[in-house]
């Protein structure tokens, strides 16, 4: 059996570690703190889930918070959380597949997508390896995770053969379909700058 010094240093000393420990994970010993956290779940109060941590503020930047944005979240020394916003992506526009005989026309864009939260941001210049756009062609079929939730539509640019050089293009919310309507001066190309939506 040890002496009772080397038992008291021994309770000490592991006191001391469970100590350093404990206030490694409490905010009010810790003070402030910030990390970067995935998000697990959006509330209607506009705050997320993320880290297994519930009930985080959203700042005004970020008012289009996804489930599996990768968020940085900062605590105060009263245990209260924000989330500033999503960390950018290493390259932001992903290439978009267009349906068979689409192209981009030489010009432009490549057809691409953006997404930032639930925002969605569309650009480039597309159109038919050859001949017009017939009345009704699908374009492009959108993936399923950045499809809108309800059918939109838009006035968009396209080749300047007619005035005003605009047409109708709707993007429907059940198959991702990305449609063109012009029922005659067919175009040879139209634009998707500009286009936004959310999901």
């Amino acid at each position: 059996m040890k002496p009772a010094p080397s038992i008291n240093r021994d309770l000490a000393a592991a006191l001391g570690r469970k100590a350093q420990r404990v206030g490694a994970t409490t905010p009010s010993v810790r003070g402030a703190d910030w990390r970067l956290a995935v998000v697990t779940a959006v509330a209607g109060d506009g705050t997320v889930t993320a880290d297994g941590i519930s009930g985080i503020r959203c700042m005004d930047n970020y008012a289009l918070p996804a489930v599996d944005d990768v968020i940085v979240i900062d605590q105060n020394s009263a245990g209260n959380w924000l989330a500033w916003g999503r960390t950018a992506t290493s390259s932001g526009w992903t290439t978009l597949t267009l349906a068979a005989g689409m192209a981009n026309p030489g010009h432009g864009w490549t057809p691409s997508y953006l997404r930032e939260g639930r925002r969605i941001w569309l650009r480039g210049r597309l159109g038919p390896t050859s001949g017009g756009i017939a009345d009704g062609t699908t374009l492009l079929t959108l993936p399923t995770a950045i499809r809108p939730t309800v059918s939109v539509g838009w006035a968009v640019a396209r080749d300047a053969s007619v005035t005003p050089a605009t047409l109708r293009l709707e993007i429907t919310s059940s198959t991702g379909a990305m449609r063109t309507f012009q029922s005659t001066n067919l175009p040879t190309w139209v634009a998707l700058d500009g286009i936004s939506y959310t999901i």
